[in-house]
C-alpha cells in the first residue's frame, strides 16, 4: 500500500517537532517540512506531499494565503491546519481556501493520522476526477550518501550527473562534503568562489548570486564546489543549504547532492529535502555493517521509503549481491562493476567515465544507474 507523503510548513520550530513526533505511522512518511515564506510553494511543488499540515498561530492569513497557492498549483494534495486555537470566522475563510481539516492543538498521534488518511482520501477522489495536471515540475533532488569514506560516493555522484546532462536535462551539482569535498577534482576545475563564500554573503536565496558562485563544465554540469578549505565549512548552515536548494529548484530538472559519510545537520538536510536518497555501498563487511545502520537511522527518520541502495565496485568474491541484499532486506537494482584501472585513470585526467570510456563495463553501469533513476524519480513524482 502506498504511504501518504506528508509535508509540514509553519514557523514555530517546537511545535513543527511535535507534530512531526506524531507521523510516526506504517501508513505516512514524512517527506520534508518548510518555513512558512515565499520559498514554502516551491519546496511544496518539488516534493509532490499528498497532504501538507500548514502550522498556524495568531496570525492565520498568510497561511491560509498558503493553503490557497497550495490548492491550484498542487492538484490533489490535501491541506489540514493545525492550531492553537480557531473560531468559525476563521473556518469560513480557511474552508474557502481549500483547507480539508482544521484541527486544534494539542493533538494526539491516532487523530492526526485519521484525519490525514480522511483528507488524503478526498483530495485523492477529486483529483481521479478531473483533467488537470500539475504543470509546475520542478527539480529533481537526489541526495548521494554513504556511510563510509572513499567507497565511490562522488565518483557515483559526478558520472551520474554527467549522464544525466548527455540526456538532455539541465543539471547542477552541490558539493556538501564541506571539509573535503573534491567534486572539482573529477572535472578538473579549479573555481573562485564556493559555497562558503555563498553562505558568507548572506546569498544562498538569490539565484543570480547562485549562479555567480557556480562553475559550469563543458558536459553541462553546473557546480557548486565544497569549501577550499576545512575551516569554511562552519560559514555553511543548514539553513544556507535548504535555501540555496529551495532557490534552485525552479532552474534545474536535476540537483545532485554529494554529501559526507556523517549523519549531520547539514547532511540530513540534504536527506530531508531529497526526492531520491542513493545509498552507497560496496561489498566488504565493514560497510556492509555500516550501511545497515544507515538504513536503520533512515527508517527511523521516516527516510527509507525515498531510498536506494548502488552497490559499487561489484566483483566475484566471499560476498555476493544476493547476501547483500539479505542482509541489508533491500534490493539492489543499481550495481556498478569494479575497475579501478579505468575509474583512477580518468579522475587523474580530471575527464568523468561517462565521458573517457562510456563503453567500458563500469562506464555502461553509470549510464544504466542514470536512466534508473530517471524512470524511478519520475514515477515517484506522476
Amino acid at each position: 500500500m502506498e504511504k501518504i507523503k506528508v509535508m509540514i510548513i509553519g514557523n514555530n520550530d517546537n511545535r513543527i517537532y511535535e507534530i512531526k513526533s506524531l507521523l510516526g505511522n506504517e501508513k505516512i512518511a514524512f517527506i520534508g517540512f518548510s518555513k512558512q515564506d515565499e520559498m514554502a510553494l516551491d519546496k511544496a511543488i518539488s516534493l509532490k506531499p499528498h497532504v501538507i499540515i500548514i502550522q498556524c498561530e495568531n496570525d492565520y492569513h498568510d497561511a491560509i494565503d498558503s493553503a490557497k497557492k497550495i490548492y491550484i498549483k498542487i492538484p490533489g494534495c490535501a491541506v489540514i491546519f493545525l492550531c492553537d486555537r480557531f473560531d468559525m470566522t476563521m473556518i469560513e475563510e480557511v474552508m474557502l481556501a481549500g483547507v480539508r481539516k482544521v484541527l486544534q492543538l494539542p493533538i494526539d498521534a491516532k487523530t492526526l493520522t485519521e484525519n490525514i488518511e480522511v483528507a488524503y482520501n478526498i483530495e485523492k477522489s477529486r483529483l481521479e476526477n478531473t483533467d488537470t495536471i500539475a504543470t509546475n515540475m520542478q527539480s529533481r533532488i537526489i541526495t548521494v550518501f554513504g556511510a563510509k569514506g572513499g567507497i565511490g560516493k562522488t565518483t557515483v555522484t559526478v558520472n551520474l550527473a554527467v549522464a544525466l546532462a548527455k540526456m538532455k536535462k539541465k543539471v547542477a551539482i552541490v558539493d556538501l562534503d564541506l571539509q573535503f569535498g573534491d567534486v572539482n577534482v573529477y572535472f578538473d576545475i579549479d573555481p573562485k568562489n564556493t559555497i562558503a563564500e555563498l553562505s558568507q554573503g548572506k546569498d544562498s536565496g538569490d539565484i543570480d548570486a547562485i549562479k555567480r558562485i557556480m562553475t559550469l563544465h563543458f558536459s553541462g554540469v553546473s557546480i557548486v564546489c565544497a569549501p577550499k578549505s576545512p575551516e569554511y565549512a562552519e560559514y555553511v548552515t543548514p539553513n544556507n543549504v535548504e535555501t540555496m536548494i529551495n532557490t534552485m529548484r525552479p532552474y534545474y530538472d536535476y540537483i545532485l547532492i554529494d554529501t559526507t559519510p556523517q549523519f549531520n545537520d547539514v547532511t540530513m538536510t540534504a536527506i530531508e529535502n531529497a526526492n531520491l536518497v542513493l545509498l552507497i555501498s560496496v561489498p566488504d563487511i565493514s560497510t556492509l555493517r555500516n550501511t545497515k545502520i544507515s538504513l536503520n537511522i533512515l527508517e527511523s527518520l521516516q527516510q527509507r521509503e525515498k531510498t536506494e541502495i548502488v552497490i559499487n565496485r561489484v566483483t566475484k568474491g566471499l560476498i555476493s549481491i544476493k547476501d547483500m541484499q539479505r542482509v541489508l532486506g533491500i534490493p539492489a537494482k543499481n550495481n556498478i562493476a569494479l575497475d579501478f584501472k579505468t575509474a583512477v585513470n580518468c579522475h587523474n585526467k580530471g575527464v568523468p567515465i561517462v565521458l573517457d570510456s562510456p563503453k567500458s563495463e563500469i562506464g555502461k553501469d553509470l549510464l544504466k544507474l542514470a536512466k534508473n533513476v530517471v524512470s524511478r524519480i519520475d514515477n515517484n513524482m506522476s
